[in-house]
This record gives structure tokens, sequence and C-alpha cells, in this order.
């Protein structure tokens, strides 16, 4: 079944991303340019002092693409290379110990940025490294399984012992199953509580803090959730040929299909929405009430304000068109869909990038258009704490830069959104990013003023 489904439900692809060009930039690496300033918000852009910091020079001919990650501060850099017959993981410039396999999927650094995992094959059995230490070796690892807890302190992934599959944290192994929910392994926000999903046999269940839910017929992939006060826990699932949200071990009302990694809670944790199929079209289901019908809905575009009152997504119209629908209200229609929304942190105001084709790209502030630009990077676009300036990657014929309220900055040969790149304001005045030229991959830091 492709990825997406569940029931008859498949996420529309924004098809103007460029998320297929993104690894042949970093290999290729074209020259660069700096965007024209535009108008795109009314007041003046600051004056911008840039730093930077060489991370690492990548050899691009060793890069094993499926192992990039970058931490949440977008101050370090780890990826895997080949080095001769065997694998390394290179963090910040410097390799580690050398391995028959790195696992992919398997690398990841802790939410505080400080400590890095990942998974290993040697001599026939598979184990982590944690900060650079040897965990315990066993027969296979669940791949995509590993997740850091909030707290940073634990690691919890899917390992095999005795043909079985089960849950480990902090070396305490939990009960065996026939296997583990690959993505499901979820850590409460306050880092208390365990859930994943399982199987049994033939059918399917949530374990929550060791306690086994209702045997169902299939788990909605990425679904488990727990709301930000830790005390609830949300999932999608199917018995028979209806797929519904359990929310604190209620069911909702039945669909054809759940929307997979649809489910947010509102950051007050009283709010929750999810996409949901009713036959060929797809609406968003918000505090348990459907919305409009639409033909598709923008794939992880379930957005809620930081005050948790307005929702906003995106959305494929019958006439194959995309709209932002922001409290319910669909606005002006595009080709396609690139980034967004997201919303300021004061949450009054909101962007999204769209397409008025597949090199006419435009971000979108307040309902204003910036100028046209052929690209729009993906995943890079964010609001400053005090919600006065909105920041993005752009390319042009000859690079890629950050624009900050419109205007462009310095220009590098691509801004790297792989492994969880993005921008990161660190304060009101101070914007993180990760850049390359050349094969050089630098920690940039632009100081406002």
């Amino acid at each position: 079944m492709p990825r997406g489904f569940h029931g008859s439900l498949r996420y529309p692809v924004p098809r103007f991303a460029g998320l297929a060009r993104e690894i042949g930039l970093l290999c290729v690496l074209s020259a660069l340019l700096l965007w024209p300033a535009a108008g795109a918000a009314q007041q003046a852009s600051p004056q911008r002092t840039v730093t930077e910091k060489r991370l690492a020079q990548m050899d691009f001919t060793t890069l094993l693409p499926e192992l990039i990650a970058v931490s949440p501060d977008n101050q370090h850099l780890a990826y895997g290379a080949r080095l001769g017959q065997k694998q390394v993981i290179i963090r910040d410039g410097q390799a580690a110990q050398a391995y028959q396999a790195i696992l992919g999927g398997m690398l990841r650094f802790s939410p505080n940025s400080q400590r890095l995992a990942y998974g290993v094959q040697q001599d026939r059995q598979m184990f982590l490294v944690v900060d650079g230490k040897a965990a315990k070796p066993y027969a296979a690892l669940g791949l995509g399984t590993l997740r850091w807890g909030p707290d940073s302190q634990h690691v919890a992934y899917a390992a095999a012992l005795e043909s079985r599959m089960r849950v480990v944290v902090a070396s305490t192994e939990h009960p065996p199953y026939t296997a583990i929910v690959a993505e499901s392994i979820t850590v409460s926000p306050d880092s208390k509580r365990l859930a994943y999903g399982a199987a049994s046999g033939a059918q399917m269940l949530v374990v929550l803090d060791g306690q086994e839910s209702p045997r169902y017929d299939a788990l909605v992939a990425d679904s488990l959730r727990f709301s930000p006060d830790s005390q609830r826990l949300a999932y999608g699932v199917r018995q028979g040929q209806q797929w519904s949200v359990i929310l604190a071990g209620k069911p909702g009302s039945s669909y054809d299909g759940i929307g997979a990694g649809s489910i947010v809670f509102s950051p007050n944790g009283q709010r929750l929405a999810y996409v949901a199929q009713v036959g060929q079209q797809q609406h968003v289901v918000l505090d348990g009430q459907p919305g409009t019908l639409y033909q598709g809905i923008g794939v992880g575009s379930l957005t809620f304000s930081p005050d948790s009152q307005r929702l906003a997504y995106a959305a494929n119209s019958a006439t194959d068109v995309w709209v932002a629908v922001v409290d319910g209200q669909p606005s002006k229609a595009y080709s396609a869909w690139v980034a967004g929304p997201v919303f300021s942190p004061d949450s009054r105001r909101l962007a999204y990038a769209v397409a008025h084709e597949a090199t006419k790209q435009v971000v979108v502030l307040d309902g204003r258009e910036s100028p046209p630009y052929p690209a729009v990077k993906v995943g890079l676009l964010a609001f400053s704490p005090d919600s006065r300036h909105l920041a993005y990657g752009v390319q042009s014929d000859s690079g890629w830069s950050v624009a900050l309220d419109g205007a462009p900055g310095k220009s590098y040969d691509t801004l790297f959104s792989l492994g969880g790149g993005k921008l990161v304001f660190a304060a009101p005045d101070r914007l993180h990013y990760l850049a390359t030229r050349g094969s050089d991959i630098y920690a940039v830091q632009e100081q406002l003023k």
C-alpha cells in the first residue's frame, strides 16, 4: 500500500516543492545568487551581520545520503560516509569509530542538541551507539524506531531477542511482541510516559505505560500523539472496514480512512485535529466536528496557532488548485503548495509558500505575496520570537539565500534542509541556519540590528 494510505486515504503531494532536487543540489552544488529585494513586508529589513563556522568538509562521493542529521539548534551536523569497506558517522567534521554498516533511519540528535545516537551492524549483530559508547548487541534493531525522550536523558528503540521484538529504554527490555510498529515509539512531553504500537499475531495494539489497549485490525502509521500536558494519548486505528481516532481510550467517529501522521493537539492540549477520508474526498476533523470536504489535504500541513485558537492547513480543491484554509475559510487559489503554513508566535500572522507554476513560487504573508522566485526551500520558513520578522530560503538562477522581511541575505551554493536543517531564531535579533559553499558546510549566524 503506497505511503500515506490508510483505508482509501491518500495525501496529495505538493508538486513543486523541490524536494527531489535536494540531493542533486548538494552533490552538484550549483553557483549562487543574491535575490533582488522585494516588498513582502512593509517594515524596513534590519541590518544583518553574518558570521560563519565551518562544521565539515563533506566528500559527496562517499556520502550516505540516507544518514544525515542536523541538531535541533542548527549548530551541529552528523552524517554517514563510506570509509573503505566500512561506514562511519562524521559529527562536525570528526569521524567516529567505523563499523561494517550504519543503519539507515537511526541517526538522531537529542532534543538539547548535545547528544547523538545511531544504530550499527558489526559481526552479524546490531546495537546502538550513544555518545560514542556501544549499547547491548541484539540480533536486529527495528529500523526507524529510535526516539529520544524530550529530556534528552534516554533513548527508546525496538530490538529483536529470541525471534521477538521488544522496546528497549535505558537498557530496560519491555515485554516481547510479534513486531513493534515503525515510527510508533512515543515519549510524553514530560518524559515520564511511553507508548508504542505492537503486533500480537495478526492483530495490533497500543502499549501505554506497560498496559495493553484492546486489539485492532490495524494502526495508522505515525499516529501516536501525547497531549502537551502528557495526560492524554491519541492514535488512529481500523476495526473491520472503518477507521477512527482513539482519544484517551475512547473512539471517535468512523471514517473511510485516517491520514498518516495527521493527528495534532493544540498547544494548550484542549483541541485535537486530524485528516479523515469520506469516499473519495478528505476533510479536517477539529474537536470532533468535520470541516469542508476537499479533494485532498496537504501532508503535514495542519497547524494550530500558538494560542490554540486558530487552525490552518493546505487543501486541494476539485479543480486541482491549492488554497490555504484559515479558521475554516479558503484563501486565494494556487497551482501547487510548497511549504507551511506557519503562524507567528503572537498568533496574529500567517505565512506559507505556494506556486503559480513550477518556477514561479511566492511566499504569502498576511495575504500579501512576495515577488516570485524559481524556488522556495521546503522547511525553511520561520518567524522571529517577537513576530516582527519572517525569514525563508529562496533560489534564483545562480544560488540560494535567506530572505528576511523580503530582503535577500548572503548567498550560498545551497541552504541545508536535509536531516532536519531549518531556520532557527535563537533570539529576536539572532538567526541560525546551515549552508554550503563548495564542499564546506557552515553553521551561519546572523545578528540583526
